[in-house]
């Protein structure tokens, strides 16, 4: 073999496998050369690549893995004890009792740290330990004064466990026992140390003997006699017993699903640099909890690579799990690439996303990428706002993001927010400010498509907003605001319907009524579709909510 290992962008996959392998290999500080759609770096870097595979991912996502909850309580016991207990109260002692039974018990007695304990050469029996460790008790007589004694023999117990935990083996074994099942298991399962059946108890020699040692021995290997070829490099391969049945939703069983393959005959197999390649995919992919996301540019592995390390940087400074983060970070990155050397107006990019144990599969158009580039503000706007339905968290932003995702206008999204605010005002956690945003997000989008091409967006908006308001305040001066809600209704249903003669005979029975003339800009709003939607819609907006209601977050609190 060659000194060096040369491999070049295929599939989306096998490019995130790529940028995985990347990520690991210079998280460990090795020298990778990337050069247009190529990669390579030396031989001897697979020497020890089951250490590096697994240093990447703790050493990213160790703030979120359940061994830094463990570790991370150690300052809050130095805080303690150098302060001589001053500042310990109630609230402590609730934390404390909270650490010890969901944090501490909780995560040594499971399934997956048990398993590792055969690996320590200690003499702690930790298991014992934790049993010995139980919750404080304050009694209504009580004081916390009378519990110091018992808070600082648990700190004694809890900072033997930490020091466990905190010890090399410990975080070795334990923290990768959390990235696996937390992270790794997300693209890949049922093989090395993610098969139930697996006799290997350390995950790091596990890995070594499946993909590692039988990499090293292809490619020493004299392959002048294999007659068969890989599925990915066509590289020869000696016979086709590895297969893509342990890659997530992609794989399949070639044994028990024949039917899959041309003529029941199965040719789909892989060489083991390549299988190798596709252990490194949740390196590339960036994930938060159950939920990932993976940037395809294949115009090169510079660009690949600068715009995922983007996102997951951006995932990664934050404690947040929820999906609004992962589309954050990937309209933060997008934004942000008006100021590097990526140009992404040279082709469409394919976007992944992994949710619900699915890849769903978006293609960013020019036309969405320069919407959401352009409405940086707008969507910001949009986070923290969202709407129950049934039991049922929608938030705003994501629903945003999806739309544009999927090519789609705002109009139906709006709509529904709209009779959301007018029927369950108190599961509506945003206000017309925010339905504002989204209308100019939506000009934005229908710009891009051809439509509205000379159209000032903030004029028609706070024109059409305006005028609902100041018909809002006269309605107000009549003492009849409890009309304008059945007003809003048809106005809505007419807007859905595209129906301009009834909008409009609603409208001149509230100016008649009113005493006041039609504003112009509604009869703008008769030149088109679109004008007609986006006029009518801020028009309502003014109607249902005064501007002293608007709220930036729409009275939400910062939950969900």
């Amino acid at each position: 073999m060659g000194s060096t290992i040369k491999l070049s962008m295929n599939d989306w996959l096998f490019n995130a496998g790529l940028v995985g392998i990347y990520n690991i290999l210079k998280e460990s500080n090795f020298d990778v050369k990337i050069s247009g759609q190529d990669i390579e770096f030396d031989y001897s870097y697979l020497e020890n690549f089951e250490e590096s595979y697994f240093y990447y991912f703790i050493n990213k996502y160790e703030k979120s893995l359940s061994w830094y909850k463990i570790v991370s309580y150690e300052e809050r016991i130095e805080y303690h004890e150098e302060s001589n207990f001053e500042n310990f109260n109630e609230k402590s002692l609730e934390d404390l009792n909270n650490y010890i039974k969901n944090v501490a018990k909780y995560y040594i007695k499971s399934a997956s740290y048990k398993s590792t304990y055969g690996l320590f050469n200690n003499e702690i029996d930790i298991l014992a330990l934790e049993k010995e460790l139980s919750t404080i008790t304050l009694r209504k007589k009580e004081s916390i004064e009378d519990k110091i004694v018992e808070v600082k023999d648990r700190f004694e117990k809890l900072k033997v466990i930490i020091n466990f935990c905190k010890s090399e083996k410990g975080k070795k074994y334990l923290a990768s026992k959390n990235v696996i099942y937390n992270i790794i298991k997300n693209s890949w399962n049922g093989i090395s140390f993610l098969n139930p059946q697996t006799k290997e108890k350390d995950v790091y020699i596990d890995y070594k003997n499946y993909f590692v040692v039988p990499t090293k021995e292809y490619l020493d290997a004299d392959k002048s006699k294999y007659k068969y070829d890989c599925f990915i490099c066509d590289s020869k391969i000696k016979d086709l017993k590895d297969d893509l049945s342990f890659l997530n939703m992609i794989g399949f069983d070639v044994n028990r699903k024949s039917s899959h393959v041309w003529n029941f005959v199965n040719d789909i197999a892989i060489c083991s640099l390549c299988k190798l390649i596709y252990s490194c995919v949740p390196a590339g992919i960036t994930y938060v909890y159950d939920k990932g996301i993976y940037i395809n540019d294949n115009s090169s592995m510079k660009n690949a690579i600068d715009i995922n390390q983007k996102i997951k940087s951006e995932v990664l400074k934050t404690d947040d799990n929820t999906r609004t983060l992962t589309y954050k970070a990937l309209v933060t990155s997008i934004q942000e690439q008006s100021n590097d050397k990526i140009k992404y107006e040279l082709a469409d990019i394919q976007l992944i996303r992994y949710e619900d144990s699915k890849y769903k599969f978006n293609i960013l158009s020019k036309k969405s990428l320069k919407v959401m580039r352009d409405s940086r503000d707008n969507l910001d706007s949009l986070i923290k706002c969202g709407f129950k339905e049934i039991n049922t968290y929608f938030n705003i932003y994501e629903l945003v993001i999806d739309s544009l995702l999927n090519s789609q206008n705002l109009f139906t999204l709006i709509h529904r927010l709209f009779m959301q605010k007018l029927s369950s005002p108190k599961d509506s956690y945003f206000n017309t400010f925010h339905l504002i945003s989204m209308l100019k997000i939506n000009i934005r989008f229908l710009k891009g498509v051809g439509y509205m091409k000379d159209i000032d967006k903030d004029a028609i908006v706070r024109e059409g907003n305006a005028s609902g308001y100041y018909l809002r305040k006269k309605y107000d001066s009549k003492g009849s605001v409890d009309k304008l809600n059945g007003i809003s209704y048809r106005l809505l249903n007419a807007l859905k319907t595209n129906n301009v003669d009834s909008f409009m005979d609603t409208l001149l029975n509230c100016y008649l009524y009113a005493k006041i003339s039609v504003p112009p800009i509604m009869v703008d709003s008769l030149k088109s579709e679109e004008e007609f939607k986006t006029i009518g819609y801020a028009f309502v907006a003014g109607l249902i909510e005064g501007k002293d209601e608007i709220k930036e977050n729409g009275g939400k609190s910062d939950e969900n």
